[in-house]
């Protein structure tokens, strides 16, 4: 399957974005495909794609030690993860499963990161985006954690 603009328009984290921008992702990127229990990656992996889920369900969390894993939360459809793939040293934080049949978007990290440089306002829109959803990761994680610490 390839992608084009119109079926970004339709992808929540795309919004905003100029069809010339969208242009720029679909050119860097690729769609991927996951069977249930897949895991995508593992806490600590090193990272080399950002993904957008398009369809289907992943589920999130963080490996402790004694190989316990605690879930973190759902991932919805439009929503952007792997966000450490833009970011030295471009190792996870967490690990990603699929809960269900699932399609991701997975865009090239180190060409991204060179539009991000050709491109200012690109580069500015994106990166604010992916502030955005840190910012929400790290509430929903502190929220997660305070419920498994009074379990």
């Amino acid at each position: 399957m390839e992608l084009t603009i119109n079926d970004l328009k339709n992808v929540r984290f795309f919004d905003n974005y100029t069809d010339k921008q969208l242009n720029i992702f679909i050119g860097i990127s690729s769609i991927k495909e996951f069977k249930v229990k897949d895991i995508l990656f593992e806490q600590y992996d090193e990272l080399n794609e950002i993904y957008v889920l398009l369809t289907g369900c992943l589920s999130l969390g963080i490996s402790l030690a004694k190989e316990k894993r605690i879930h973190l939360g759902t991932l919805e459809e439009g929503q952007l993860f792997s966000w450490s793939a833009v970011f030295s040293p471009y190792i996870s934080t967490a690990w990603v499963k699929a809960t269900c049949p699932t399609k991701v978007m997975a865009i090239d990290s180190k060409k991204l990161i060179l539009e991000f440089e050709k491109n200012c306002e690109f580069g500015f829109k994106t990166m604010s985006k992916i502030a955005q959803t840190i910012s929400y990761r790290l509430s929903d994680t502190r929220f997660q954690l305070m419920n498994q610490l009074t379990l």
